[in-house]
């Protein structure tokens, strides 16, 4: 039997209301239900009489017949209709998503807090990946490699350290390097100047620019 709307508690609907925008006719989630739609994920649950289990919009299931199918708000409200949590899609747990985003920053706290770049495998095994898709994850999630994070990050502490210590060298071990002459050797690229013309706001520095059409 179709329900005209899913089962819900006030308080539940108030939260969620406007990030459901999207799904608000039961059409619209059994069509994101079909599609599989990623985006409908966190937005509802549905559930299906004939196996007693509620599911993500995104559940890899066998698609269930229309007519057995319910929608909910949250999982709350599912298990409270009496249906337990689908044991491939884990709706009660936290979504692929979230699963990435969560290990991508768990890898950028350890980067930011190494004295160097943590070797790739050692990365993804401290947060519970392989190797291969610890790389594609983390780059999904922050868009860039975790050794271009790592750049970037030792950039951004160069600086700081360079407006705050009174000598260069105090800035070059404050901001983790093992050797002044490493950080010379890539200062052009890190500072785009010396280190004493950066702190000095670039004083006597050419700057070349060029201009272009664009289409």
């Amino acid at each position: 039997m179709k329900q005209n709307a899913p089962s819900r508690n006030n308080g539940a609907h108030q939260n969620g209301a406007a990030a459901r925008h999207a799904y608000t006719t039961n059409e619209q989630r059994w069509l994101a239900v079909q599609r599989r739609d990623p985006a409908a994920g966190g937005q509802f649950v549905y559930s299906v009489a004939t196996t007693g289990v509620y599911c993500r919009p995104t559940c890899p299931s066998r698609l269930a017949l229309r007519e057995n199918v319910a929608f909910h708000y949250t999982c709350a409200d599912a298990e409270r209709a009496g249906f337990r949590s689908c044991q491939r899609c884990r709706p009660a747990g936290a979504s692929q998503r979230e699963r990435h985003a969560e290990a991508a920053a768990k890898a950028c706290r350890i980067i930011e807090t190494s004295e160097s770049l943590p070797a790739l495998d050692a990365l993804a095994k401290a947060v519970g990946l392989s190797r291969y898709h610890f790389h594609r994850v983390f780059k999904n999630v922050i868009g860039v490699t975790p050794r271009q994070y790592a750049a970037a990050h030792r950039t951004g502490r160069v600086r700081s350290e360079l407006r705050a210590r009174r000598s260069v060298t105090e800035a070059i071990y404050g901001a983790g390097f093992n050797s002044s002459s490493r950080f010379y050797e890539r200062s052009s690229e890190t500072l785009g100047m010396t280190p004493r013309q950066y702190r000095s706001g670039g004083r006597g520095v050419a700057m070349r620019y060029a201009v272009a059409a664009s289409p």
